[in-house]
């Protein structure tokens, strides 16, 4: 998986699967086609495509794959850049570029979809508790628009021995290469049975970007502030506890 480690900052940025899905490629004309779609017999690891159909190197066409998770990263040959911070002013960006499609006829990309480590934020050491976790807000993203919003709730150990409760926010805005909102959508829509993601987006071309940044409400001004500045801003009794923030998303292909 790739991952990015900056202090207690992880990211995920996406994983990948060692299967080979290809796009429609050229009729292969030796042997035996009983189907008719250009893959001899002894190729062909779909029967009975229909006709009219594009099929892959392996004679199968869209409807005849399932959606398969890549587990490794980066995939495709994409080039992957990452500038700014998630938890200062201005926020992180992502930038995936020269991605091949030429292989496949679907990408998919679903945020929050690790099993394995929580998508969340703490200001208070590791992500150890459930409220901590990021949770879809459906009301308040803007999915045709091409925007997520993430809400957990944190806490943050005071100098003076009390510890204040903070809701948390992460914005997620996903663009495309002429910077057009890609839409979002329920990962049944999109027909990806995913391990744990609940919503993503398809990416259509060959490159996007997201922006990405994350903040925490003040409870006493109920200002919305990135989550590293206002931690530096607070009196804390014991400034190497840190604070820790994951976030993950998958590719899925076919």
């Amino acid at each position: 998986m790739g991952r990015l480690l900056v202090g207690m900052f992880v990211v995920a940025a996406g994983c990948s699967s060692g299967h080979s899905s290809t796009q429609p490629d050229g009729p292969v004309t030796s042997g035996s086609d009983a189907d008719g779609d250009g893959v001899p017999d002894g190729m062909d690891k779909c029967a009975d495509t229909p006709a009219g159909q594009p099929v892959n190197m392996m004679g199968c066409a869209d409807g005849q794959l399932k959606p398969m998770r890549e587990k490794n990263f980066p995939p495709y040959g994409l080039t992957f850049t990452e500038t700014g911070d998630a938890g200062r002013v201005g926020g992180l960006t992502w930038a995936y570029t020269n991605i091949n499609r030429a292989d496949l006829f679907h990408i998919w990309w679903i945020p929050c979809d690790d099993l394995d480590t929580p998508c969340g934020l703490s200001l208070a050491g590791p992500i150890n508790s459930p409220s901590e976790t990021w949770i879809v807000s459906a009301s308040q993203s803007d999915f045709p628009g091409g925007k997520f919003i993430f809400t957990d709730t944190t806490k943050i150990a005071l100098a003076d021995g009390t510890s204040a409760s903070l809701p948390g926010r992460l914005t997620l805005t996903i663009v495309d290469a002429n910077s057009a909102p890609i839409p979002i959508s329920p990962v049944a829509t999109l027909g990806v049975t995913t391990r744990l993601g609940s919503y993503g987006v398809e990416i259509l071309g060959t490159a996007y970007t997201v922006q990405m940044l994350i903040e925490v409400q003040d409870p006493s001004t109920q200002t919305w502030t990135p989550y590293l500045d206002y931690y530096d801003a607070q009196p804390k009794p014991d400034p190497a506890a840190g604070t820790a923030v994951s976030f993950d998303a998958s590719f899925y292909d076919k």
